[in-house]
This record gives structure tokens, sequence and C-alpha cells, in this order.
């Protein structure tokens, strides 16, 4: 089974575009595989009196370690200010620390659901695969109505482990299911999930706006 990164130079019968597609079907296989193995839950059922949530925060395993380490090394970081351009299509952006140039496309569309998961935010983004990604993960970045990344708090995005371009399915399982077991307590999913700010993008919201938010999320 392919794992990511793996070399496909021993399969030179098959297309560019179909082997792309071929890797990242098995990448996705392997990800739902180690996932369920190394984490039973959120995938299974737990009993009510059990914190879901706690349990998905103490699910530590050398898969899940390696992967998080290979998305967080391989992610573009958030832009500082939303390009008004990609509400109309996507967009190249350069990254310096990278050296590279992503696309990115929107993310603020109704499917989003930003008024429920990340409900002070105006914009999102979401960089897309590529031929040269090496895992199945997509950097997810939100802005305000000032098109200021939003870099810490309740709006803040953060690193999808599953790309909604490869399965919206899995990406659910794995990225959105965990924020609704920890009943939108976001200050317990970003303890996991850290909002990228590799660009060190000026803080936002204010110290007092986000302590206001974490105070109301721990009374949630």
């Amino acid at each position: 089974m392919f794992q990511p990164g793996l070399s496909t130079k021993s399969l030179p019968s098959v297309t560019a575009s179909g082997l792309v597609l071929a890797r990242l079907q098995a990448n996705g296989d392997w990800v739902k595989w180690g996932a369920e193995r190394a984490c039973p839950h959120p995938f299974g059922t737990l009993p009510p009196e059990v914190d879901s949530c706690e349990k998905w925060l103490n699910c530590k395993s050398d898969f899940l370690t390696k992967y998080l380490s290979k998305v967080l090394t391989d992610l573009p970081s958030c832009p500082c200010s939303y390009p008004l351009e990609a509400v109309y299509s996507a967009v190249n952006l350069r990254d310096e620390q990278q050296g590279k140039s992503f696309r990115w496309r929107d993310a603020s569309g109704p499917k989003e659901r930003l008024d429920i998961y990340k409900p002070t935010a105006r914009f999102c983004l979401r960089s897309m695969l590529s031929l040269d990604s090496t895992t199945l993960a997509a950097q997810h970045c939100c802005y305000d109505e000032h098109t200021r990344l939003i870099t810490r708090g309740k709006g803040a995005g953060v690193p999808n482990l599953i790309s909604t371009e490869f399965s919206p399915e899995l990406h659910y399982k794995v990225d959105m299911l965990p924020w609704i077991l920890c009943k939108g307590d976001w200050s317990r999913y970003h303890a996991v999930r850290p909002p990228n700010n590799g660009q060190r993008c000026a803080d936002n919201p204010t110290e007092e706006e986000y302590l206001s938010q974490l105070q109301e999320a721990k009374e949630y």
C-alpha cells in the first residue's frame, strides 16, 4: 500500500494524472486504515458517560504523530490577508518559507457553515492538492470582515488532515467530527490542531477579545 511520498517510478505504464489519482486513493486508504486503528474513536461509538472529546484529545500514536508532523511541515502558511480575487477563482500565492507557490481556493460558501464552525470569520481559504502533494492535507485559514487573518479563537482556521478535494466524507470523520465531539469547544480542539500563523501575522482578535472567547468556550 502506498504511503505519503512513496516513489511511483516503478509504474511507468500509468498516465501521470491517473497515477496521481491512484496514489491519492491509496494514500487515503492508508490514512483511514491508520487513523481507525490508531484512534478507533471518534470512528466508533462511545457510551454516553464517556467524554468523547477527552478520548480524542488523549488519542496518541506513532502513526498520527508522524502524519501530523508531515502535514505541518509540508503545508503552506496562511496569508496574512485574504486575497479578494479568490472569491471568483483559484489563486496562486507564493510561500516564501517553502520557496514555491501554492494554489488556494475560497472556502467561504454556504456548505462550509462558517456561522457554526467559524462564527467570527467572514472569509476562509483552503489550499489545494497538487501533483507533488505528499499528504492528503490542506491548510485552512479564516479572515475577519477586514480580510485580516484570524490567528486564534473561535473563528480561526486549522489544518485539515484530509482535504475536501480528496474526500468530503473522510474529511468530515477526521477533521469535523472531533470538533463536534468537543461540543464546539474550540479551545480543546485547537490544543491538538493549532491554527497556523507561520507568517507571524498580527494577533487577531485582540487579547481582550480572545480571553473573552476563551471564557465563553469554557462555560459552554
